[in-house]
């Protein structure tokens, strides 16, 4: 990652504490919308955290995990979402940003049985499921939203994420 997009998103971190984990999934969200999502439905408090559709028409669900540690936890919650999803049909990935300066997203494809509840996964073993071409299809994009729009994260939060993402034509209310 750049380094101006990471000294931004540490200086979110910074400003914003608990909270910087929804305001990097917001981040995404919109990143998402810049990146041509057709649709996209952003849940602040339950179940899963991103639905996006694709403008091809693959839907996917994203749980947003970001790490202060090179470690993340799923919950039981996030698993159970996960699996409700993919029975509707949308594809269940884990959306993962750690804290180093080179550190990108992961969207590691969840795979039932394989990734546990409770238990502490390297994001660097995540990798092994990882999905390259979504990584690419944000990169930039994400990019982009973190420089745009760090100052009105930081001085706002997740209120004033909530009113970019609702100004795209993409966004659909959860």
């Amino acid at each position: 990652m750049k380094q101006d997009i990471r000294r931004r998103l540490q200086e979110i971190s910074q400003a914003k504490g608990q909270e910087y984990g929804k305001i990097v999934q917001k981040l995404l969200a919109i990143a998402f919308c810049e990146a041509g999502a057709a649709r996209l439905t952003d849940r602040s408090t339950q179940g899963i955290d991103l639905e996006v559709t694709l403008a091809g028409g693959r839907k996917l669900a994203l749980e947003v995990k970001t790490s202060q540690s090179e470690k993340v936890v799923f919950g039981k919650k996030d698993i159970k979402g996960l699996c409700g999803r993919k029975s509707e049909g949308l594809t269940p990935y884990l959306a993962l940003l750690g804290p180093r300066a080179l550190d990108e997203w992961i969207f590691a494809r969840f795979v039932e049985g394989e990734i546990l509840p409770d238990r502490c996964y390297a994001l660097t073993a995540l990798r092994a499921y990882r999905d390259a071409k979504l990584e690419e299809l944000v990169r930039d994009a994400f990019g982009a939203a973190v420089v745009t729009h760090a100052t009105a994260a930081i001085e706002g939060g997740q209120g004033a994420l909530d009113a970019v993402i609702q100004r795209y034509e993409c966004f659909a209310s959860a």
